[in-house]
């Protein structure tokens, strides 16, 4: 399955309709036609992102190593449970 966020078929099933992406370092999941992204941090965690877009200025973060926007924006960029 290619990467709803990169569009890269550099992807792996890492469980039931869960994949990861090794280009953008993001897991999505698709169920009845919709997709969630998540974003896995360094002790695990997962974070529910809100859109692509989201997803795509995340991606850029972490590859500029841009780790203060990325704890900053974090928040902003999830969804609340």
């Amino acid at each position: 399955m290619a990467c709803p966020v990169c569009k890269s078929i550099n992807t792996g099933k890492v469980g039931h309709n869960t994949y990861y992406c090794a280009n953008c370092l993001l897991e999505f999941t698709e169920s009845g036609g919709e997709i969630e992204i998540f974003y896995i941090d360094a002790e695990g965690s997962s974070f529910a992102l809100r859109d692509k877009e989201v997803a795509l200025k995340l991606v850029e973060s972490i590859r500029e190593d841009n780790n203060l926007l990325l704890q900053e924006k974090l928040e902003e960029l999830i969804i609340k449970s």
